[in-house]
């Protein structure tokens, strides 16, 4: 790639007070058709900077003045020829020299690695804040119906209920019902009670040690839940419970697939508002606030990007993940590997395992 790298410039017909454009793409007179994946994020340059931009498909660039193209083109493993092209009015010729200038030393090979293992759970399988067979069909039903895991837990906290058990639910993952007084109501109205951590297990006050039962709440970290039971076990010995076939593993490979993609990459792109990077502490993390704010500097040093998907640049946005991969593909030759990791729970094990006579 960087034999056959360009760097040029050259005179073309436009008007003096036309604007910026970054080309998609163009024809170049020697190389032939050139594509430019990266021309978002050279607008976003400009448009952090104050400068008017856009962006165009150039064709065969028409001779004359007025204009000059400024443009680097390098030719990828497939043979086709991609490039960072600017054509800008004779006033604003140094900043677009600078534009190319900038992102042309951000071309290089590299890998991007997507992390593509599924979010944390969203809003759905909450906890009921009131007793489950107080619930009508359509209230809060449909949540735990969309996850049969969630539906599995509640279905046990309804039977531990039913013998009398306080209920304790584990972990700190997953979405309690809106506001402190509606999660203390629902857990006094239903005998549950919530253990976020090994610090609430080792504070539980006030309960029968011969009446307690756990479960896991929907989208805990298993790992989160297992060093809670720790605790609980050793503080209330006929503690009985879900049987771990039922516990959900979804955040914890989660968690797993996005510390591998921190530790195999120099720089991490996440979504703006994530709290990944204070639970991995691991890895250069960059807040992605779309691709107009994305710097050459920090993708130039970045052999390896790591991409936690979806990504977005607000809550509610759409995934740019996508259009991110293709962007910096077009800042030198790229692999894409997809990593994610995924928990496989095995039930009936003993019924399975042949029996020696």
């Amino acid at each position: 790639m960087n034999r056959s790298r360009l760097t040029e410039q050259s005179d073309v017909a436009s008007g003096p007070d036309g604007p910026i454009t970054v080309l998609s793409g163009y024809v170049h007179p020697t190389r032939g058709p050139v594509t430019c994946p990266a021309a978002p994020l050279v607008a976003g340059w400009f448009h952090e900077r104050g400068f008017a931009s856009r962006i165009g498909a150039g064709g065969i660039l028409p001779a004359g003045r007025g204009g000059r193209l400024f443009a680097t083109t390098y030719i990828d493993l497939d043979g086709a020829v991609v490039g960072i092209a600017v054509i800008a009015p004779a006033r604003q010729e140094a900043v677009a020299a600078e534009a190319v200038r900038v992102w042309s030393a951000a071309v290089r090979t590299r890998r991007l690695i997507v992390c593509a293992s599924e979010p944390a759970c969203g809003p759905t399988p909450v906890v009921p804040s009131q007793p489950l067979n107080r619930l009508a069909p359509s209230a809060g039903g449909a949540g735990p119906a969309e996850c049969p895991r969630a539906a599995a837990t509640w279905a046990a906290v309804r039977q531990y209920e039913a013998r009398g058990d306080t209920v304790l639910v584990l972990g700190g993952g997953g979405f309690a019902p809106a506001g402190p007084a509606a999660q203390q109501a629902g857990a006094q109205q239903a005998g549950r009670v919530r253990v976020a951590d090994a610090a609430g297990a080792q504070a539980l006050r006030s309960v029968d040690p011969e009446r307690l039962s756990f479960v896991q709440h929907p989208c805990s970290p298993v790992e989160e839940v297992a060093e809670i039971l720790g605790v609980l076990r050793a503080r209330f010995p006929l503690l009985r419970g879900q049987h771990p076939d039922q516990w959900c593993y979804r955040s914890s490979d989660r968690r797993r697939a996005v510390r591998a993609v921190a530790e195999s990459s120099d720089l991490v792109l996440v979504s703006a508002g994530s709290t990944v990077a204070a639970s991995i502490r691991s890895g250069t993390f960059v807040a992605f606030n779309g691709l107009n704010a994305l710097r050459p500097e920090e993708i130039a040093a970045a052999a390896t990007v790591g991409v936690i998907a979806p990504l977005r640049a607000a809550e509610g946005a759409g995934d740019a993940t996508d259009a991110v991969v293709g962007a910096i593909g077009g800042l030198g030759p790229v692999s894409v590997a997809y990593h994610r990791t995924v928990t496989e729970v095995a039930t009936d094990v003993l019924a399975r395992t042949p029996r020696r006579p």
